[in-house]
């Protein structure tokens, strides 16, 4: 009895571990995209002289 009840709390700590740990994840990777979409945005537009909203070439851009 006393084994199945250790076991039983070693796993729902492994899976509560394992539940916060991707939450955290989650939001970290959130975050770090929101900060990496408007670079990426940029670069584009400078590269491919293309709006990232509307998707028409500008031409008003110096090489």
């Amino acid at each position: 009895m006393l084994y199945g009840t250790v076991i039983l709390i070693g796993l729902f700590m492994l899976l509560l571990g394992y539940i916060i740990g991707r939450k955290i994840g989650a939001k970290e990777g959130y975050q770090k995209a929101l900060n990496h979409v408007p670079m990426e945005l940029k670069l584009n537009l400078y590269e491919n002289k293309k709006c990232p909203i509307c998707n028409s070439i500008t031409k008003d851009m110096e090489d």
